[in-house]
């Protein structure tokens, strides 16, 4: 039997990223490390070490001799990311369809979105979403288009964190994710790429406004 030992500095780590992935901090929003050392009652050095695994992640970020900020999007941001995230996800739906690819991998990951209570933490949701989203990617069979897809996983989560007060609760996304799946499950192309075009257009729209309202 292996026991996994878990550091005091992965612990704070852990419960940071939670917090940034349930939408709990707002984009730009600083974090010093003597409140976290008051919060977490550990010592500075292991709060510094925390913070530079999520800044290592992606996550925070950190200028010389500056404390953390939650990673912060801009307009270019969002949409360039958005704009990579559309062509490989709609490339994904043509091949999965024109390929006649299985699906049970994709409504697996549907179910496990469905399954969450409405009230649960949005890091879950984050999680759930993603998944969901992989699944499509790694069902069209293609490693490089997935790859593609896992190399800005930890933008679009944080993305998807920031998308918390768009939504009443975990069922209503879920139920976004549902009508993905049947429009795939249809077998045609164009119904699959308009259910994909407007479910990211929401998204992008979303992050539009907040990015506008943050920076006026």
């Amino acid at each position: 039997m292996t026991i996994e030992v878990v550091s005091v500095a992965d612990a704070v780590a852990n419960e940071l990223r939670r917090r940034l992935l349930a939408g709990e901090y707002v984009g730009g929003q600083e974090l010093r490390d003597t409140e976290l050392t008051e919060e977490f009652g550990a010592a500075r050095p292991t709060v510094r070490a925390a913070v530079q695994m999520l800044v290592a992640d992606g996550l925070l970020e950190r200028g010389r001799g500056r404390s953390a900020r939650v990673r912060s999007f801009s307009a270019f941001d969002a949409v360039d990311l958005y704009r990579l995230r559309r062509s490989v996800e709609l490339a994904a739906v043509r091949l999965i369809i024109e390929s006649k690819r299985p699906l049970d991998e994709v409504k697996r990951a549907l179910d496990g979105f469905i399954a969450l209570p409405d009230e649960v933490s949005w890091d879950l949701v984050a999680d759930r979403d993603i998944a969901f989203h992989r699944s499509v990617l790694a069902a069209a069979a293609s490693p490089r288009l997935l790859r593609t897809f896992d190399s800005v996983g930890t933008e679009l989560r944080l993305l998807i964190a920031q998308l918390r007060p768009a939504y009443r609760g975990a069922q209503e996304l879920a139920a976004e994710h549902a009508v993905l799946f049947y429009a795939l499950q249809t077998g045609k192309i164009r119904p699959a790429l308009e259910a994909w075009h407007a479910h990211l257009d929401i998204a992008e729209q979303f992050f539009l406004e907040l990015i506008k309202e943050r920076d006026l």
